[in-house]
């Protein structure tokens, strides 16, 4: 059987098309790959999954909380 490979763009709309009407977002899908839950691997610049993980994945789901970065203090430049 040959590997379905997407990136992270075609493997939402993947999603999609197995359930138009999902609650997951495609920036969440994002923050699901991104935070290592879904294995990936990169050619060049491009992060590519396997659909198999995917589904692997979204059969699994229970409830996995992704952790947000802890997001600073920004610096502001004050004039006076």
């Amino acid at each position: 059987m040959a590997v379905r490979v997407r990136n992270i763009k075609q493997a939402y709309l993947y999603i999609k098309e197995q359930d138009s009407e999902t609650a997951l977002t495609e920036s969440a899908f994002r923050r699901i790959v991104k935070g290592g839950l879904i294995p990936t691997f990169s050619i060049g610049s491009r992060i590519l999954l396997k659909l198999d993980d995917v589904d692997k994945f979204l059969e699994g789901a229970t409830g996995i909380v992704v952790e947000k970065k802890q997001q600073g203090i920004r610096k502001q430049n004050v004039k006076g």
